[in-house]
């Protein structure tokens, strides 16, 4: 069996990679690497049978559903959203990809291991057989115990004003702060080697560090994996992918955390909660269990090819949902149109207003201006011929 990893190539959130170093360590070997945009494209050599543990957020472009055939996928890690629940750009598509052939996948490759509350309740509600697996991320090996010369705090992509209030409250603390992202620019010549290199180097970090604070995902259950004591600040309501870590990590909300009403110690931090263990431990079982299996030559044509759909029907529902997708951005893209006039036509009529107003506004202050001349005038007069007459 050949085995292969989920990746996104042209990424600049390095949480993708954290991810997929963490699908590699399972793999006896490394022979694809599956572009998880393109899933449905993917083609293996001789289209041999290739498996794949498919962790990942699913899907920007949702007629990229279901994967190429030849992908024998370990249903564990998913998370699938309406990305605009998820505020974030993507697709008018919430979850017409499965339905029908999209879900009939799912169906026949269930249970379906999600990696947060929100997906395994959607997934329930389509009548998919799930339950939560946790992300991939929590099983990480541990990095090496490396003492650096001077201790450190890591402040990863957090807010700019919890930074800043951040830099100014541990300045004299004596720990170095390093102030660090996962966010970098597109390259999409990256090698593995050197992706994975990185990943490396940056976990190595966390692992040697006193505390990691951060809003991420994806830099906050590395850090479980590495027992660094690690700290959410984020506003917790703002995000369905963090269902159930809250209940993981400590977390501090991000007005809190301003006002300065919160109990935690970055310098003396205290130890991470061991609620996530028991879900590593299972997943970790799990995608051994699948690589064992597929490292078998008892592995049967069922387990390797369940979903029985022909190409020629897979191709035509995809067709349908890519024109639905369509029509639907052409009647949003009509609607904005209409939107953006109606808006146009608007500002012209307040700006008009807006116009006569002020006209109307300097005719009265030129009146006013003369009605204020006249009274002093007569004031004026008054008060000379009062003087005069004493």
């Amino acid at each position: 069996m050949k085995y292969g990893v989920l990746f996104n190539k042209n990424n600049v959130n390095l949480g993708d990679d954290i991810q997929a170093y963490a699908t590699a360590r399972f793999y006896p070997s490394l022979d694809y690497f599956v572009d998880r945009e393109h899933i449905h494209q993917f083609q293996s050599e001789n289209n041999e049978p290739v498996a794949v543990i498919m962790n990942a957020w699913y899907m920007w472009e949702k007629w990229h559903w279901p994967p190429a055939r030849c992908i024998v996928p370990h249903m564990v890690g998913i998370h699938y959203a309406d990305h605009e629940l998820s505020l974030q750009p993507g697709s008018p598509l919430k979850y017409e990809a499965l339905e029908g052939l999209g879900g009939q996948y799912l169906k026949d490759y269930a249970p379906i291991g999600c990696r947060d509350y929100y997906t395994m309740e959607q997934m329930k509600k389509l009548g998919i057989d799930c339950y939560f697996s946790g992300c991939i991320t929590l099983t990480l090996p541990q990095m090496p115990i490396i003492k650096p010369e001077k201790e450190y705090i890591c402040i990863v992509d957090v807010d700019a004003k919890v930074r800043d209030k951040l830099v100014d409250l541990l300045k004299d603390s004596g720990y170095e702060l390093k102030i660090m992202t996962h966010i970098g620019e597109r390259d999409e010549t990256r090698t593995w080697e050197q992706r994975k290199e990185k990943v490396e180097e940056l976990l190595t970090t966390y692992r040697n560090a006193k505390c990691v604070i951060t809003k991420k995902l994806h830099c906050s259950l590395p850090c479980l994996s590495q027992e660094t004591p690690v700290v959410l600040i984020k506003q917790m309501d703002d995000d369905i992918r963090f269902s159930p870590y809250y209940d993981f990590l400590h977390y501090i909300k991000t007005d809190d955390f301003l006002a300065g009403n919160y109990d935690y110690d970055f310098t003396n931090p205290k130890p991470n909660k061991p609620d996530y263990k028991p879900v590593r431990e299972a997943l970790i079982k799990s995608c051994e269990d699948f690589v064992a299996r597929m490292s078998t030559e008892e592995r049967s044509t069922e387990e390797l090819d369940r979903f029985t759909a022909s190409d020629e029907e897979v191709y035509h529902w995809r067709y349908e949902l890519m024109d639905r997708t369509l029509r639907m951005w052409l009647e949003r893209t009509r609607q904005e149109h209409k939107d953006m006039k109606k808006s146009k036509n608007e500002r012209a009529k307040l700006k008009r207003q807006v116009s006569n107003l002020a006209a109307e506004n300097k005719k009265l202050r030129a009146e006013l201006a003369k009605a204020n001349e006249a009274l002093n005038n007569s004031f004026v007069k008054k008060l000379k011929k009062k003087l005069n007459m004493k």
